[in-house]
């Protein structure tokens, strides 16, 4: 990707890429390199980061124990490219609703081992509709935000400013 291409993609507000599983390995390697305990005992909240199509969920779920990690909280946005079909984990939840599918973002939560398999990791995953679309700014995300410990994302890089003033 081009210097050029994040400027056509900011100006036409189409800016929701998505990191390689390999690259995100490759990063957080160097932070448990400098510090294995990082992650321990920590509540990571993922915004922006539909697990269907962000890695950065699936990465800490497959890492999950190993990294021992307390609680790994996910959100994606209502409006989102990843939101116009129904995910799987709608598909297979008590609670799917088409129209909260439509203007609801999405909650994914993992945090102990849901399906008693001796492992926690992607499979382990509750997922629920949020009240509101998603948006990070929103109250309930915020909430999400002030439980946890690390904040992990790509957030969409027209909103980059705000998103860093919403971190701090």
């Amino acid at each position: 990707m081009t210097n050029s291409t994040l400027h056509i993609a900011k100006a036409a507000k189409k800016d929701e890429f998505y990191t390689q599983y390999k690259d995100i390995e490759k990063e957080v390697k160097n932070y448990v390199a400098y510090n294995p305990n990082v992650f321990e005992g920590k509540t990571i909240l993922l915004p922006c980061d539909d697990p269907e199509w962000s890695n950065f969920t699936k990465y800490f779920a497959d890492n999950f124990t190993k990294f021992g990690i307390k609680k790994l909280i996910s959100t994606s946005y209502a409006y989102s490219l990843s939101n116009r079909e129904i995910s799987m984990f709608e598909r297979k939840s008590p609670f799917f609703s088409e129209e909260k599918h439509r203007k609801c973002g999405k909650v994914f939560v993992i945090d102990s081992d849901k399906d008693n398999s001796g492992t926690i990791d992607f499979n382990d995953i509750r997922f629920n509709y949020l009240h509101g679309d998603g948006d990070f700014r929103s109250e309930e995300v915020t909430k999400l935000r002030d439980e946890a410990d690390i904040i992990i994302t790509n957030p969409p890089f027209s909103l980059f400013r705000e998103f860093f003033k919403w971190i701090i």
